[in-house]
């Protein structure tokens, strides 16, 4: 392998690994969403948000 195709190699592994170790830090610090949209407090379920899917008149 040449030293550029080396390079590129490190500069993705790089890329790669740290945007899932990004993403685990990121799930690990907020598991939850506590910030709904206006209207979920209206349709019920624990703390507001809805428990199943829901239907809207179309």
């Amino acid at each position: 392998m040449s030293g550029a195709a080396i390079t590129l190699m490190v500069i993705s592994l790089v890329l790669l690994w740290g945007g899932l170790a990004a993403s685990i830090v990121a799930i690990v610090r907020r598991p939850d969403r506590t910030d709904w949209p206006e209207g979920f407090a209206d349709e019920g379920g624990p703390e507001g948000r809805p428990d199943g899917p829901v239907e809207h008149d179309t």
